[in-house]
């Protein structure tokens, strides 16, 4: 009996413990389980399951608009006189570079007289009208004495030149093939947008119609020239595209493919059709007439911009005014700062020539400029431009600025016939530039002739070391610098 007895005893015993280790095993989990209900753990990878982007798909193909659109392309070949030795006409069979026999003829024959031979150009257009108006470039026909457009249905047609505008690049063409022409529909260049689906169709090489498809990269690019807006694509465009179409995916003409990078690929450029627009009036009538004022400009770099202490860069620095100009009978000065011309807000440099070229001549317009820090507005009467006339017609001691890595030298009669320099009259000329210096990242380069320095007139060598030294106390340095017909600023900071 006591064994039994105490057998229970321990048994419950057991069976209390086992049950006070269960219930804590259980009221920890229970804990363990509201914890995380009510801190969940972050995840290690972030992911998301929505967007609010829907999914980009392009055409399936081209083929219907292909169709649409091909007839109003035309194939342009022109033939003009070319004057040369008579090596001339043989080019270089191993591509771009100099040609390694063109010096060998030109030592043993260059007493031989010129003589005149026949070269042929191709190119691109576009019919605007059914009696046979057609769009191109200017460089496409430049100096063409024959002009041949091929029909899109094999017939070719002689071509006269009814108005070009060489500052923009486009010219208008005339052929007599009644009055039932398949024509363009011209769009809205303005709507287009970056990342569009865009087709170039051309002649390039001379392989005939030719279509590349891409998009459009950038608006507004300036590429060098008067007047700066042109639309960039990766649409294939080679020579003898130009003057040929880029169309949108409804059809429409929005550019006339013009210009491409030696070298580069995927990037060509396109004029907007909504300058095509404002152009055509002037080119019916055969006589183009421009707004001027007689000024050069220049973007506001981040470093312009602090060392002429603005607050945006938005705007047209003027670098240089002709004497007697529009400009400068209104009172503009160079320095000053562009950013309004009648009631047009100036956000890009670019814009400026497009809204000067589109005054009326003799119009007196009022123009925000922004001097020394301080808003105002001055009426300028906007002149016509007739060009070539409004242009800009412009060793010893050297001193080296070790800091800046240039070398400069007297603006002596000597050296500026040794750097081709003429109608100078104060500074000094950059004779060197140390690679990898101050003056190398600026963009100051050997023939330069440094005017100012920090708005302060540069007219001997002494000056100009006084007055690096005070820059180099500032540590600001403002240089206005005269290059060949061109006058710029040039800036640096530490």
């Amino acid at each position: 009996m006591g064994f039994k007895s105490d057998s229970k005893i321990i048994g419950a015993g057991v069976a209390v413990l086992i049950g006070i280790i269960a219930g804590v095993i259980i009221t920890a989990n229970l804990h363990l389980f509201k914890k995380s209900l009510a801190e969940p753990a972050s995840p290690v990878i972030h992911t998301t399951t929505n967007s609010e982007m829907p999914a980009q798909n392009g055409p399936s193909n081209f083929i219907a608009l292909i169709k649409q659109d091909k007839p109003f392309v035309v194939n342009i070949r022109t033939t003009q006189k070319v004057k040369g030795g008579p090596f001339q006409m043989y080019q270089n069979p191993f591509g771009n570079e100099q040609n390694p026999f063109g010096n060998f003829f030109n030592n043993f024959f260059h007493n031989v007289p010129q003589s005149t031979y026949t070269e042929e150009s191709l190119g691109s257009g576009v019919i605007i009208s059914k009696s046979g108006y057609i769009v191109t470039n200017n460089h496409v026909i430049k100096g063409a004495t024959k002009i041949y457009v091929k029909l899109y249905n094999g017939k070719t047609f002689k071509a006269r030149v009814i108005g070009k505008d060489p500052q923009v690049d486009l010219a208008l063409l005339k052929i007599n093939d009644g009055n039932n022409l398949p024509v363009a529909t011209l769009g809205d260049s303005a709507k287009s947008q970056i990342g569009e689906w865009v087709l170039a169709i051309g002649n390039p090489f001379g392989l005939g119609w030719t279509v590349t498809n891409g998009i459009i990269s950038a608006k507004g690019r300036a590429i060098g020239g008067p007047y700066e807006d042109f639309i960039q694509t990766n649409a294939a465009i080679n020579p003898g595209n130009s003057g040929g179409p880029l169309i949108n995916m409804k059809g429409q003409v929005i550019g006339i493919n013009t210009a491409i990078i030696k070298g580069a690929q995927g990037i060509g450029f396109s004029i907007p059709v909504n300058v095509v627009k404002q152009v055509l009036p002037e080119l019916e009538t055969g006589k183009i007439t421009r707004g001027w004022l007689g000024i050069e400009i220049q973007k506001i770099t981040p470093a312009l911009k602090k060392a002429f202490n603005l607050e945006t860069s938005q705007g047209a620095l003027v670098s240089s005014v002709l004497p007697n100009g529009p400009a400068a009978r209104a009172g503009l000065k160079s320095g000053d700062v562009i950013i309004k011309f009648n009631g047009e807000k100036v956000k890009e440099m670019s814009q400026l020539p497009w809204l000067v070229g589109n005054t009326k001549p003799g119009k007196a317009v009022p123009m925000e400029i922004i001097r020394h820090g301080k808003k105002e507005t001055i009426m300028i009467t906007v002149g016509n431009w007739k060009s070539p006339k409004n242009t800009f017609n412009e060793k010893a001691q050297k001193v080296s600025a070790k800091k800046l890595g240039i070398v400069v030298v007297p603006l002596t009669s000597s050296n500026m016939q040794g750097y081709g320099i003429q109608n100078v009259h104060h500074g000094v000329i950059v004779s060197k530039v140390i690679p990898g210096g101050i003056g190398q990242r600026i963009g100051i380069m050997p023939g330069d002739v440094i005017q100012e320095i920090n708005h302060q007139p540069v007219n001997n060598i002494k000056q100009y070391v006084n007055l690096i030294n005070q820059a180099e106390k500032s540590k600001q340095f403002l240089f206005f610098v005269r290059r060949g017909n061109m006058k710029l600023y040039l800036a640096y900071s530490e």
